[in-house]
């Protein structure tokens, strides 16, 4: 279904403090309070319009990551993860909003967590799909990875170009062993024409090796500053697979945790149940 099927308005913000231009979508429904959406990495605002098909006149709002979609980059050289929380917090601030909802998946959803944690005050309820805070890394690997980052990032390597939209469609499965009907509606927002062929939107930076700055003791410092009610759905073929999960899951002060039949991306390609988990937890004491 298209945005234009949905009546969703379409959004471009410019957050003045952060020095880039949001865009995404606003579905124009009034039930609730605002509740913002959070893609994954590599993804877009697309992610969430299986979603928006089903969650009738919930207010929600789901945004393009800077540097995924139609948003501008992060401005600084490394894309730390405090860039896009302050660019998140910015946006919520521009709309108005003194409390609002967060639906947040993978790294969407890490990013949730870390806002949720940071300003607790400000967030009336958690969605977190198939994520739960940040990645983390021993001290000693941080330096590693910054090293990883660096390389890529002075190497400098171009996006690559597709022949057709197919093409692009068939690499973006590939990449992240996503079904069709999914890299297809995330395709859509993410591809420019490029000569006589495509090439991504997506800053290229994404792709590098992240730079992991994030030690385990301080992503479980933002879990449990964490006041919301917080509803996580995991995949039975669940990215959630690092040793930490389980001591993140029980960390979180106020959680249900929902397994739903699926892979990574399954609020995309099993959203019927997702969607009834979402708004019947969204609907309950609003």
């Amino acid at each position: 279904m298209t945005d234009t099927a949905l009546d969703l308005a379409e959004l471009a913000v410019r957050l003045p403090k952060s020095g880039l231009t949001v865009r995404g979508w606003h579905n124009r429904g009034t039930g609730g309070p605002p509740t913002l959406c959070l893609h994954g990495v590599l993804d877009n605002c697309a992610s969430f319009v299986p979603f928006l098909e089903r969650a009738g006149d919930l207010d929600l709002t789901a945004i393009d990551l800077p540097g995924h979609g139609r948003s501008d980059p992060i401005g600084s050289v490394t894309c730390n993860y405090y860039d896009y929380v302050a660019a998140i917090l910015e946006f919520a601030q521009l709309q108005g909003w003194d409390t609002f909802r967060l639906i947040g998946h993978s790294m969407g959803g890490a990013l949730s967590t870390v806002v949720a944690g940071a300003h607790p005050e400000k967030v009336s309820k958690l969605v977190l799909i198939d994520a739960l805070g940040p990645a983390a890394v021993p001290a000693d690997e941080t330096r590693t990875t910054v090293a990883r980052y660096l390389r890529a990032f002075l190497d400098g390597r171009e996006a690559p170009r597709y022949r057709s939209i197919e093409q692009a469609v068939h690499a973006r499965m590939q990449l992240a062993d996503i079904l069709l009907d999914t890299a297809e509606r995330l395709v859509e927002r993410d591809l420019v024409a490029v000569g006589d062929g495509y090439s991504w939107r997506t800053d290229p930076r994404i792709k590098y090796p992240p730079v992991r700055t994030f030690g385990e003791e301080q992503v479980l410092a933002f879990i449990r500053a964490i006041t919301a009610p917080t509803l996580l759905i995991s995949a039975t073929r669940t990215s959630l697979v690092e040793d930490y999960y389980p001591r993140r899951i029980a960390s979180v002060p106020d959680l249900r945790h929902v397994t739903v039949p699926g892979s990574h991306h399954v609020h995309m390609e099993n959203a019927g149940p997702v969607t009834e988990l979402i708004t019947k937890f969204l609907g309950a004491g609003n």
